[in-house]
């Protein structure tokens, strides 16, 4: 990916810009004994990239409150 800087951490994802300007979203994370995870999509500001986070952590527990998560 080149160089990255980190902007922030968001509910255990990591908030990168690349060097291109662009918002990279992804985590790594051994406390939650999960495969590490990186967002295809590329985001312009901020709060674009925490929506999307927000997205996903509710993908998340609708699949586990119906008994799909793996």
């Amino acid at each position: 990916m080149g160089n990255v800087k980190m902007i922030t951490r968001y509910r255990t994802f990591d908030i990168k810009m690349n060097d291109s300007g662009k918002l990279v979203v992804s985590f790594n994370s051994h406390l939650l004994n999960r495969t590490p995870y990186e967002f295809e999509t590329q985001f312009e500001i901020v709060s674009e990239a925490m929506e999307a986070i927000d997205q996903y952590w509710r993908k998340e527990a609708r699949r586990f409150s119906e008994g799909m998560l793996r």
